[in-house]
Formats: structure tokens, sequence, C-alpha cells
């Protein structure tokens, strides 16, 4: 494949590993995820962590953490992101 074909997006953006307390359906918990205003997309997934969450992060880092973590009544882990490339 060319190198062409390939583009990168530079921007900052948090995701988030999010582990879901024990009790409660899958979906509404990705719906409260997404009524966080920060929050941009979140990914049910399989294994040991239940979501990514991606946000853009314009207020405290720690009162996002706490959005998240009541949200889904577990805990989650943070990584950074500051670039991402895509095929065209």
């Amino acid at each position: 494949m060319g190198e062409g074909r390939i583009k990168r997006i530079s921007y900052g953006c948090h995701y988030f590993f999010v582990k879901p307390g024990k009790n409660g359906d899958v979906h509404m918990h990705a719906k409260k995820l997404m009524s966080i205003e920060q929050v941009k997309e979140v990914v049910i997934t399989e294994g040991e962590y239940g979501f990514i969450v991606k946000t853009h992060v314009l207020e405290s880092h720690s009162d996002t953490v706490r959005k998240i973590n009541t949200a889904v009544r577990g805990t989650s882990i943070n990584i950074m992101c500051h670039c991402k490339y895509m095929k065209r």
C-alpha cells in the first residue's frame, strides 16, 4: 500500500479503558457515558475492560475521570493520544 493512501491526523484526546461494575446493562452504561459532555465516542468491548471511551478533556482531568467512573459504577485508566493514522 502506498504512503499516499495514509494520512496522519494530529490532535490531542484521551482514551479511557473502562471497567464497569458488576451490575448493569452495557447499553445503559454506554448511554450514560455518552451523556457526559466531554465524551465523544464509546465502544463496547469484551475482555477485562467493558468500554473504550474517547474524550476531549476541556475541564479538570480528575472531574472527567470521576464522571466516567460514576456512570458505570466502576474504574478506568487513561491513555493520551497525540495523533492517529488513517487510510484514505
